[in-house]
């Protein structure tokens, strides 16, 4: 199962002071920790930082925790750089970049959540998306649908 992770709106609010930056890290890594079969991939724009994908995981996973950098097992591609003609999913453009990664590195069917603040880069109804508020990020209160989501992925129910 994998876990498209954005940073800005969801690992803090969006703006964020540099004391706020990640704070909302821990809270869903320990989430994460009760779903050791998730792998996360970046689809935060904080990826694009790095032209080499090998290069932008091994600087990403320095913000993780030692037991969850690991899982972190890649970025999405940039949908700057697709070929327009061969998307159906037209200005849905993170959600081009999740399924471009899937297509590109997993079997078909493979599970997925996308946890993101924004909704609109996402097909409207997608039952992939877990959108947040980009004013407070993640918080407690989103913690239990988080693992319900997560729970339902996993175990296909």
């Amino acid at each position: 199962m994998i876990l498209f992770l954005d940073f800005d709106g969801v690992l803090h609010p969006e703006p964020a002071f540099a004391k706020d930056m990640l704070s909302e890290l821990p809270l869903v890594e320990e989430i994460l920790r009760g779903f050791p079969q998730v792998e996360i991939v970046i689809s935060s724009a904080w990826r694009l930082e790095w032209a080499d994908e090998e290069i932008a995981v091994e600087h990403l996973r320095r913000y993780f925790a030692a037991d969850m950098a690991p899982r972190l097992v890649g970025v999405t591609p940039d949908h700057r750089q697709r070929d327009r003609s061969q998307s159906h999913l037209g200005e849905y453009l993170r959600e081009w970049e999740c399924t471009a990664w899937l297509q590109a590195n997993r079997p078909p069917g493979t599970p997925w959540l996308a946890l993101d603040d924004r909704d609109w880069w996402f097909r409207p109804g997608s039952q992939n998306l877990m959108a947040v508020n980009c004013d407070t990020g993640f918080v407690a209160a989103n913690a239990a649908e988080f693992r319900e989501r997560l729970h339902h992925l996993v175990s296909g129910v």
